[in-house]
């Protein structure tokens, strides 16, 4: 009996960790882009004003690729692609910027 208890404990640990595997790789399955105007950056969040008047606000970081290789600065128009973060283990809701590509200054 102890060993059929051994066993499944591990049978239900490993399918708890497939399972979060799982939901970290669903999360991040769909991409988006906009375009607009940076209207502020600030340490760790970009604010970007779209071309429909929409503000919208992006986290970045170190896997965040700019193109060229620097931060964009206010004023110029950007394109962002971005995915939604959903609520995780010790994370926060919101959108995510993967790529910001400035497009022309002002």
């Amino acid at each position: 009996m102890k060993r059929f208890m051994r066993h499944w404990m591990v049978l239900c640990t490993i399918f708890t960790i497939f399972f979060m595997i799982g939901l970290e790789i669903t999360s991040a399955d769909e991409y988006f882009m906009i375009q607009g105007k940076v209207v502020g950056i600030y340490k760790d969040l970009l604010t970007v004003k779209t071309d429909k008047g929409e503000t919208m606000y992006f986290a970045i970081g170190r896997k965040t690729v700019f193109v060229p290789t620097r931060q964009p600065g206010v004023d110029e128009h950007v394109k962002v692609t971005y995915y939604f973060q959903r609520r995780g283990f010790m994370r926060r809701e919101g959108n995510v910027a993967t790529q910001v590509e400035i497009v022309s200054q002002k």
